[in-house]
């Protein structure tokens, strides 16, 4: 199957990712290859995860999960496949430098460091117009 990035069809993007609205944390994806993915999304003025017109550190959260999410799902779609559901297995060494604000846009690159056996080890770098605001390594599993 043949794609262009970035892909920005929300239909595509939901074929990737088990999430649906209201917890629908990406909204393009820029790149994607097989040990990277870049996703992003462009901070809503209300929503869940949105307080003080800033989104909050578990919907930060979860933009960074649904990026690896974006891996995973992605490979299935490109196969013609249904994407398999996953679950957070761990996060470590998170470090928020600072709360994403209304119509920003983030961009998160998630880097395979391992994958087996349905585990994936991430290295994840959400940025705002080249500025670092938020790393972590997490874990994430397929459910079986």
């Amino acid at each position: 199957m043949k794609v262009s990035f970035p892909i920005t069809s929300a239909e595509t993007l939901l074929q990737c990712i088990p999430q649906r609205n209201p917890i629908v944390m990406v909204d393009v994806l820029y790149h994607f290859n097989e040990t990277e993915v870049s996703a992003g999304l462009s901070v809503e003025t209300a929503g869940i995860f949105i307080k003080n017109n800033a989104l909050q550190e578990p919907g930060l959260i979860e933009h960074m999960a649904q990026t690896v999410a974006l891996h995973t799902g992605f490979g299935y779609f490109i196969k013609q496949e249904q994407a398999p559901t996953g679950y957070i297995g761990s996060i470590a060494n998170l470090k928020i430098n600072r709360l994403p604000i209304a119509n920003e846009k983030i961009q998160t690159t998630a880097t395979i460091l391992q994958e087996f056996a349905g585990i994936t080890l991430v290295d994840i770098i959400c940025q705002i117009n080249n500025e670092t605001i938020a790393t972590a390594q997490m874990k994430t599993v397929i459910a079986k």
